[in-house]
């Protein structure tokens, strides 16, 4: 696929995230290749296309080499590799635009693996072993990273989706916090105590109000680690594990900071404000209510 249609087809997949519509343009706040990682890596687990069609001409590289039995491939022997082979042909500038490109894939997996065997040995043990091809081909194209210790709590499959995906936005520090405004004439203070600037780690927790809320949550909980940070709040929570009790402390924590967030919101853009009691009253009432379509047979506690 040509490489202006795969930016488009991209630009328009970035615009439907984080605008809800295809052609409306808005600063991301998260780059396309972290959201393009694998959820265990921090990103959304979003398919990469460019990775993807470059799976599509390591397979048909793969072909060349092989030899395989189609006309196209029989006539890419005839026309360009006449007195050489697929690992040796130059790039030359009369080429068409998708021999360029394989020419250009060829010499990153050269340079990549260190030379002809060692690319010949690799594709040729991605089509033996259990995943197909274009999986194995796709692992080895795209962007890596270190994987996230929060992966089990972010994308705990009882959360919310909008609750998940406010909270991953906070473990990145990727929300528009007001520190992160400096370009606009405004006030940087925070909406809730007014005594600091409003930034991530001050939202979650530090600030005497959120840090109240997380104090009766945690406490209606009973969970008794400190958990001042929203990274150590990850670090204290239970990683794994399937049970009712295990899964809704992690519920807890991305449905605080989805409340939080939305009350920093209304304050900012509605000149609003609740009190720590209705916002923790809500909490519940969200608690129960995902509490009981996921264990619809367990009696609600008092």
């Amino acid at each position: 696929m040509p490489e202006s249609v795969l930016k488009q087809i991209t630009c328009i997949c970035r615009n439907f995230l984080w605008t809800g519509s295809p052609i409306k343009n808005k600063s991301a706040l998260v780059a396309w290749k972290t959201v393009c990682l694998p959820k265990a890596e921090g990103g959304l687990g979003l398919y990469d296309i460019i990775a993807r069609n470059n799976c599509s001409l390591v397979k048909q590289l793969w072909n060349i080499h092989l030899k395989a039995d189609s006309i196209w491939i029989r006539w890419v022997h005839h026309y360009y590799l006449q007195d050489t082979t697929i690992w040796t042909v130059p790039l030359q500038q009369t080429f068409s635009p998708l021999w360029k490109a394989l020419i250009k894939l060829r010499d990153r997996l050269l340079d990549d693996c260190g030379g002809q065997p060692a690319v010949i040995s690799m594709l040729q043990s991605w089509g033996t072993i259990s995943k197909p091809f274009s999986a194995n081909a796709y692992d080895f194209l795209r962007t890596k990273e270190p994987p996230v210790s929060w992966v089990h709590v972010v994308w705990e499959s009882w959360c919310l989706p909008r609750h998940s995906f406010i909270l991953w936005l906070a473990l990145l520090q990727r929300l528009r916090t007001k520190d992160r405004l400096h370009f606009i004439d405004i006030d940087a203070g925070c909406v809730f105590c007014q005594d600091h600037e409003e930034t991530h780690s001050h939202l979650f927790f530090a600030c005497s109000w959120t840090s109240s809320l997380w104090m009766h949550v945690k406490s209606w909980l009973r969970l008794s680690r400190g958990m001042s940070t929203i990274n150590s709040a990850i670090r204290g929570l239970p990683l794994k594990g399937k049970s009712a009790v295990t899964r809704m402390k992690k519920v807890s924590l991305s449905i605080v900071v989805y409340l939080i967030w939305e009350e920093r919101n209304i304050r900012v853009f509605e000149n609003s404000c609740s009190t720590v009691e209705p916002i923790f009253q809500r909490f519940q009432v969200l608690f129960y209510m995902i509490l009981r379509f996921h264990q619809r047979d367990l009696p609600i506690p008092n």
